[in-house]
């Protein structure tokens, strides 16, 4: 093969590899699925139809490999689901601790007695 070749198609066949991104097994990131998706049991390739995961299933992302995630579902399922169908959940929302001292200092005002008519109108509102 040409020398000068050779760095040219070394990087093409490097640019053609696809990356593998692990994540955190003990705390992977959630997602969540777009719209109805494919789920594959035993890897995209598998012999017989996949299963179909319902919109907004929030499940956990293992590892990305080829356009499609590794994935565990919340009933501990594995599988592998296309990442085009995915979209990352929205953060927890953070519990609001009770403040007993706020609380406490509430001062109840006593509400007017709505039982009671006036003898007389105010001027703004008499007929002429």
């Amino acid at each position: 093969m040409n020398r000068k070749i050779f760095p040219f198609c070394l990087l093409l066949l490097l640019t053609g590899c696809a990356s593998v991104e692990m994540f955190n097994q003990d705390e992977p990131p959630e997602y969540i699925v777009s719209h109805r998706a494919d789920f594959f049991r035993n890897g995209p390739a598998q012999a017989f139809p996949p299963e179909k995961i319902n919109k907004d299933t929030h499940l956990n992302v293992l590892k990305k490999d080829s356009g499609f995630a590794f994935v565990r579902l919340l009933d501990k399922r594995t599988g592998y689901i296309a990442w085009s169908e995915l979209h990352p959940a929205p953060p927890p929302v953070r519990e609001v601790l009770y403040d007993p001292v706020t609380v406490d200092e509430i001062v109840e005002a006593p509400l007017p007695d709505f039982t009671m008519v006036p003898d007389e109108l105010p001027e703004k509102h008499r007929k002429p």
